[in-house]
């Protein structure tokens, strides 16, 4: 476990999956991080590497031939190496190798660089391309969780989420674990959302964010605490809580990329919202948890 602190957060994280393990403000006894349970969902803040959501059948075809992937890849699943740590920063990585290439034929070099500044986390995916001659096709997002509510003897239905930039935004809607992007439905944000279980009752609700800014704050008003998740030029962010298997946490996911679309072909290189790495190019992908 790697442990960071500064003047207003302690943190702690898994090499396993390079994951959030703990985040608590100094002087608290206050978990803000989901610590993850088998009935509902086992698991606190996994990468989504490389690929978001779900593909088809669980496979794809590439050049020909076909390869089989579970739902959001396997980075989550993998140690990464520990490259440079500080009191309040450290480095992971983790590249292709042979388990990797026979899930998915490319070179890859995946960095996670975390940093605490002031009462933020600063988290930033860094995607680089060794290949000298085959681009990189992939996705990339994050799926942390949070308590909530964080306040002792508070309710689940009192939890509010809102949004900045306020507005209406495209929802995009789910069929099972696939994307219905031809049909979005409009959600209105001008003022908070107030959660409940069943709003996830068809998994996510998902944002299209469409490469914009975007803040969203889970707010627990029995205890004023809460937090905020805001992201760099995604794509969408997703928003997600189990169901029917009930639990007292709310996800907030930045993503790069979303699951297969219901017509989707199989073929990678028609798959949705893919990115392309060129050969000996690097990519970043930035956002940042703050708590309160």
């Amino acid at each position: 476990m790697i442990f960071l602190h500064n003047d207003q957060l302690q943190v702690e994280v898994n090499e396993l999956g390079a994951q959030l393990h703990s985040i608590k403000r100094q002087g608290s006894l206050l978990e803000y991080l989901w610590q993850g349970d088998s009935k509902s969902w086992g698991r606190q803040a996994p990468i989504l590497f490389p690929f978001v959501g779900r593909l088809k059948n669980d496979q794809y075809t590439f050049a020909g031939k076909t390869y089989h992937q579970t739902q959001h890849g396997f980075a989550r699943d993998r140690r990464f190496t520990v490259v440079k740590q500080e009191s309040d920063r450290v480095v992971f990585e983790q590249h292709d190798d042979a388990q990797t290439r026979a899930a998915y034929p490319f070179a890859f070099r995946l960095f996670v660089i975390m940093e605490l500044v002031d009462d933020r986390i600063m988290i930033d995916y860094r995607v680089e391309n060794p290949a000298t001659k085959q681009a990189m096709l992939y996705a990339i997002g994050a799926h942390p969780g949070f308590n909530m509510p964080l306040t002792a003897g508070a309710k689940f239905d009192q939890l509010q989420l809102t949004v900045q930039p306020v507005g209406e935004y495209s929802r995009i809607v789910l069929q099972g674990p696939y994307n219905d992007s031809n049909h979005p439905q409009l959600i209105d944000m001008n003022k908070p959302l107030r959660l409940n279980h069943e709003l996830f009752a068809h998994d996510a609700v998902i944002f299209k964010t469409a490469g914009s800014n975007f803040a969203a704050t889970l707010h627990d008003p029995a205890g004023k605490h809460g937090v905020t998740v805001t992201t760099r030029g995604t794509q969408y962010v997703g928003v997600w809580s189990a169901y029917p298997a009930k639990a007292n946490f709310v996800c907030v996911e930045p993503w790069w990329g979303i699951a297969d679309n219901v017509n989707a072909d199989g073929q990678l290189l028609h798959k949705q919202d893919l990115h392309r790495l060129a050969p000996g190019q690097t990519a970043d992908y930035r956002f940042s948890i703050r708590t309160f």
